[in-house]
């Protein structure tokens, strides 16, 4: 795996705990807000891009539950080399 796609891994994995945090601890800022509205965008795209490429997934065998919350999670970082090893 490439080192940049390590990384994009790397900075998607740290947003993600930073907003579950900011769910349980807000801040007290505009950043809290800000941290809010850009992980419900980054969900409901990642939940269109599952939407799109749910069937494909499935027809290589790889629409389980985990896979599922990675394509949540990570988006096209996950589905995309799964459809080019199919």
């Amino acid at each position: 795996m490439p080192i940049a796609i390590r990384i994009m891994y790397a900075l998607l994995t740290t947003f993600w705990l930073v907003f579950v945090i900011n769910l349980l601890i807000p801040l007290d800022s505009t950043v809290g807000v800000w941290i809010i509205w850009l992980g419900a965008a980054l969900f409901v795209i990642h939940v269109l891009e599952l939407a799109m490429v749910g069937s494909t997934l499935k027809a290589i065998g790889r629409l389980a539950l985990i896979d599922v919350a990675l394509v949540v999670l990570f988006g096209v970082l996950y589905w995309k080399p799964l459809l080019a090893k199919a």
